[in-house]
């Protein structure tokens, strides 16, 4: 028709929109195939665009005036006055999106597409049964025959937007369309629910009617019966299911979302105390309810969470499955999902963890095994964490109680890496091999262990963790390994760690209080509790200071000596120096086992002369040289010092 060159809204019946003499051709053509197809009669929308048409199809076919009938169900979706004669882009920017267009009423909009398919919907069953044996030509418009066919197929809002991809029809197109009544609720689409499966008539193969069963049990009451009911109880099977001897009765544990604790819990436990007096399961884990971040349900038409399949490929299922696992959800409380959460379980767990695994495989050794046996408070410490958290996760998934068997993983990840590993770097690097293969020992049987702890709520990354530090005689997947006995916990250890990173944290405050860099190293700490030399030395290492000492009179837990001599500050000069240095090395992509020769001018060779065999070993060279090829600067509280970099 006309409005079909611009593209324009006439969804108004008394508007006249003719057909143009191209459409009349395409009329015309679709007829002249129509003359085997044995029709009986026309059923036409009262557009003058469909009746035109209509009346075209007859004169071809030869059918009588009185086999044309008008409907006003066949009409194009009333879209309202505002939109009259506008583009049909303008109607789709009305709605957010395509569910919208089924569920909302813009402002001046009379109809939605579910009005159309109820009303076109009513039309199809009720020709269905007045007109038996007829074949129908039925003319309408793209919206009310897709609304025809929606209902025909009882297509659900949630399905609609894939079958309507497939439905364009296009000018004068004709499409054969098979339908058989089927039960479907108010709005047309398939719905076996009562009442509507009510008024559906079912034959048997002598065309017999059948009625249903008004009084049946609750489905609920047949995932009751399952435990009885799937081994055919008490008729056979009572070698593997006798709840007397107690074969296959009762449950370890069931697990069900608290909206079924009404349903299924309550039908078992009826039964189960009913046939056996006693309870069908002997623990029960409740999930919640996942909702949307926003807190309301998640919905499809509202969009409000995430593409799980994406969401799970872009940070893996691990991350997921940790994020619920961990969750208020498993206790029987509502989860709000966030994909942020998620991302950011992932970064500080998994991320971390790889973090650690790589150092630890750039400076492994085959040869040493994985081992508890150090004397280093360090790994004493680490071990006696590791003891600790094998404890608590242990419990946790022994009482059912699955956030307290997770949340510890991600509490001794932290430990490892922002605490065990990174004051154990200068170990991993250090020319004492006893001590170096004590860190490594102790590093191989944690992540071993960890991966272990790991598998049941990450299983990819606890596999990928554990082939990586097993040893021959091991099992060959960590889903065949044995669950981890742990060790002794030691309190005292574990205490004094505790208060040496106390003491690190409050003196950091003062550093930054003071707006002294760690780098720049400070002669003295005053605590007030005396902590052992092997605590003290780590305490001094992680604030950069020369010394900690006991002072009886503080009332502060600690205080800095924030006296800078030049002497310090030479040295703080030297540690900023190293750093540009090792910046340097990354951004040339070069690894830990690289050697380099450091190329100094004289100023840069002045600076580091007390410290060189420090500043060598930090930065991997094997000598630092005077040459006038430095094109690397920093400069240090004004002063300007060159460096170059010599493969």
């Amino acid at each position: 028709s006309e409005s079909n060159l611009t593209f324009t809204i006439r969804t108004d019946v008394s508007v006249a929109d003719p057909l143009t003499e191209k459409g009349v051709t395409q009329v015309r053509d679709s007829a002249e195939k129509l003359k085997s197809a044995g029709i009986d009669m026309i059923i036409v929308s009262p557009f003058s665009r469909t009746r035109e048409t209509a009346e075209i199809v007859r004169e071809v076919l030869g059918l009588s005036q009185e086999s044309v009938v008008t409907d006003d169900r066949l009409k194009e979706i009333n879209v309202g006055e505002e939109l009259q004669g506008k583009s049909w882009k303008e109607y789709v920017s009305a709605y957010a999106s395509f569910e919208d267009e089924y569920t909302t009423h813009p402002s001046g909009v009379t109809e939605n597409r579910r009005d159309v398919q109820t009303r076109v919907g009513e039309f199809l069953f009720e020709i269905e049964q007045k007109y038996q044996g007829k074949t129908i030509l039925v003319i309408g418009h793209n919206s009310s025959m897709f609304g025809f066919a929606s209902a025909a197929e009882g297509v659900p809002l949630a399905q609609a937007h894939e079958f309507k991809r497939g439905f364009w029809l296009e000018n004068a197109e004709v499409r054969e369309v098979a339908f058989t009544p089927y039960p479907h609720n108010d709005v047309y689409e398939l719905d076996f629910h009562r009442p509507y499966i009510d008024t559906f008539i079912i034959r048997d193969e002598d065309g017999e009617e059948m009625e249903r069963v008004l009084d049946v049990f609750d489905c609920w009451f047949e995932s009751g019966s399952m435990p009885y009911a799937q081994n055919h109880y008490p008729f056979e099977n009572l070698d593997t299911f006798n709840a007397e001897k107690g074969l296959g009765f009762p449950a370890q544990f069931i697990a069900e979302g608290l909206d079924q604790t009404r349903g299924w819990f309550y039908s078992l436990i009826v039964l189960g105390t009913a046939l056996f007096d006693k309870s069908p399961f002997e623990h029960v884990i409740v999930n919640g309810i996942v909702l949307a971040e926003d807190g309301k349900k998640m919905s499809k038409s509202l969009n409000n969470y995430p593409d799980p399949m994406e969401l799970a490929g872009r940070v893996g299922v691990d991350a997921i499955r940790y994020c619920l696992l961990s969750s208020p959800a498993v206790r029987g409380e509502d989860l709000s999902f966030s994909e942020k959460e998620v991302l950011e379980l992932q970064r500080k767990n998994l991320g971390r963890l790889h973090n650690v695994l790589a150092m630890y495989e750039m400076f492994a050794d085959a040869t040493v095994s994985p081992s508890t046996k150090s004397e280093n408070v360090l790994d004493r410490w680490m071990i006696a964490r590791l003891n600790e958290a094998t404890k608590q996760i242990t419990e946790g998934y022994t009482n059912y109680e699955l956030d307290k068997a997770t949340r510890p993983i991600a509490d001794i990840i932290d430990d490892i890496s922002v605490w065990y590993l990174r004051r154990s770097r200068d170990r991993l690097k250090s020319d004492d091999q006893n001590d170096k293969h004590a860190c490594l020992a102790t590093l191989r049987h944690t992540l071993k262990t960890l991966s272990l702890l790991m598998a049941p709520v990450m299983p990819f990354y606890a596999e990928y963790l554990f082939l990586r530090v097993r040893e021959e005689n091991d099992a060959e997947s960590v889903h065949l390994a044995l669950w981890p006995k742990g060790g002794d916990v030691d309190p005292v250890v574990l205490g004094e760690m505790s208060i040496v990173r106390e003491f690190v944290t409050a003196a950091l405050e003062l550093r930054t209080k003071a707006n002294i860099k760690v780098r720049q190293p400070l002669a003295t700490l005053f605590t007030n509790i005396e902590i052992a030399p092997e605590y003290a030395s780590i305490v001094a290492e992680e604030i950069n200071v020369k010394s900690v000492t006991y002072d009886s009179g503080m009332e502060d837990r600690v205080r800095l000596d924030e006296n800078i001599t030049s002497e310090l500050k030479r040295e703080g000069d030297v540690r900023e120096l190293m750093r540009a240095i090792q910046d340097a090395r990354k951004q040339m992509g070069l690894q830990a086992e690289d050697r380099i020769t450091l190329l100094v001018d004289e100023g840069t060779k002045t600076l580091i002369a007390s410290f060189e065999k420090e500043v060598l070993r930090t930065t991997g060279s094997v000598e630092a040289r005077i040459s006038e090829v430095t094109d690397r600067h920093i400069t240090i509280d004004g002063e300007t010092y060159s460096f170059g970099i010599e493969k």
